[in-house]
């Protein structure tokens, strides 16, 4: 009896700690939130000397091909990959669910100093694909106490950094005239924390007065340069109190910027998020009234730690294996690909459905070189799609579409649809006219079609 007493209560321990369980998320009132705040009734004019009615055997076709929501990857894996067979299987998965990129612009990568004609070519080239493409950017970022190259982190005549800093932020500003979205000092409450190394950077922060008064310094100072791009204030924990405190801060202070950027690596069970932690954490920022980015989301397919500590032993042993020459990674696995699959379903809809949202970046497409040697990646190491690459494919392409074909017997149409960047065709006595169109949450009036 005690032996099956004994096998009784381990395997409840077993079952209690498995993780590759996902319970689905309630998602009360989000399918209808989500109709509510991302969709939208439009009227089109249609101008033309043509007589649509009746009898004119008219008909029209409509189709969303870019939501103005901003649904994202980061290419920060992109550029180990870029001119090879690789990366152009890389984009074309791509472009089957996302139209936002995240480009790494580290100072250690864009160095003024190190004249690589490789990252030249790299980042003009990924700016042509996506300016072809319509896929907006984010460059991160423009500042950062991390990833920074060694005559930066070494150097001793602070005051003469402060302009070198200033100058380096307005080079990429101007440089990259197409990036809209900028991070502005990545992680802004980090630099003093227990794991960072002091370097010139934290000694710049200090000689600015400290965290506060530098971050003023550079907001004022990106302001000055181009005041019309889109500045994220983006942080690894948004739990922390001491990042909401300093976005009342920038507030009070009248500083301009655009967005809050919450990074969400759940690498570890103790940094998964639940239903109810992701929307309250959204409404607590809410109420500052600023957009509210998912700049950063790893969950993986591979087995997770229990929690940092853990976590923080497998990336020393990986550290290792790495600097003699060889690799650690996390295998994925089929019982958390299905988890991975669901948890972003869930994640998805939740965030999607709350109207201070405005993009969510997943941060590896690939299990190729993805962050910490976890399967954190929508894609297999071949670039065949995981579950949840599938899924996330389903809502935003198929649940969260727009598709029309009707017919039409007069110069108006009215329909209702989710807002972003339409193409579209009517026919009027076996005659077709293709058209474009934008359609916003702050359109007024009819959008007049000229054929």
């Amino acid at each position: 009896m005690k032996v099956k007493l004994f096998f009784l209560v381990m395997s409840l321990f077993i079952f209690s700690q498995n993780h590759s369980d996902h319970k689905q998320w309630k998602l009360e009132g989000a399918d209808q939130r989500i109709s509510e705040i991302r969709k939208g009734d439009i009227n089109l004019e249609f101008i033309t000397d043509l007589k649509i009615d009746e009898n004119s055997n008219s008909s029209i076709n409509l189709k969303l091909v870019n939501h103005d929501f901003k649904f994202g990857v980061s290419f920060t894996q992109l550029r180990r990959f870029w001119g090879q067979d690789y990366g152009d299987l890389y984009l074309k998965r791509f472009k089957e669910v996302f139209n936002y990129a995240t480009i790494g612009m580290y100072w250690q990568l864009t160095d003024e100093r190190s004249n690589s004609k490789f990252m030249d070519n790299y980042y003009k080239g990924i700016l042509d694909w996506s300016e072809k493409n319509d896929i907006r950017l984010k460059g991160h970022p423009l500042m950062w106490h991390e990833a920074m190259p060694n005559w930066v982190r070494n150097f001793k005549n602070i005051e003469e950094l402060d302009g070198i800093i200033k100058e380096h932020m307005k080079r990429l500003i101007v440089s990259y005239p197409q990036i809209n979205d900028w991070d502005v000092y990545n992680e802004p409450i980090g630099p003093f924390k227990p794991h960072i190394p002091p370097s010139s950077i934290t000694e710049w922060i200090n000689y600015k007065g400290g965290i506060y008064p530098a971050m003023v310094d550079i907001y004022e100072f990106v302001d000055s340069v181009d005041p019309n791009k889109n500045y994220s204030n983006n942080h690894y924990h948004a739990k922390d109190p001491e990042f909401f405190k300093i976005n009342e801060f920038f507030i009070e202070k009248n500083l301009n910027y655009s967005s809050i950027g919450m990074q969400a690596h759940m690498q570890s069970n103790d940094n998964v998020m639940s239903e109810e932690q992701l929307w309250n954490q959204i409404e607590d920022y809410a109420v500052l009234g600023k957009n509210i980015q998912f700049t950063e989301i790893t969950v993986t397919s591979s087995e997770r730690f229990n929690n940092w500590k853990e976590h923080q032993a497998f990336l020393a042993k990986r550290d290792e294996a790495i600097a003699n020459g060889g690799e650690l990674n996390l295998e994925s696995k089929p019982e958390y690909e299905e988890y991975q699959a669901n948890y972003l379903r869930d994640f998805y809809t939740l965030a999607f459905s709350h109207p201070s949202v405005t993009s969510i970046t997943f941060w590896n497409m690939t299990d190729r070189n993805a962050w910490r040697g976890h399967a954190g990646g929508l894609l297999f190491k071949d670039l065949k799609p995981k579950k949840a690459f599938n899924r996330l494919k389903y809502l935003i392409k198929e649940k969260w579409d727009t598709k029309i074909n009707s017919t039409i017997k007069s110069n108006e149409f009215n329909f209702n649809g989710f807002y972003g960047k339409y193409q579209g065709s009517i026919t009027i006595n076996n005659k077709k006219h293709s058209f474009e169109f934008y359609h916003s949450k702050n359109s007024n009036g009819p959008i007049k079609i000229y054929l």
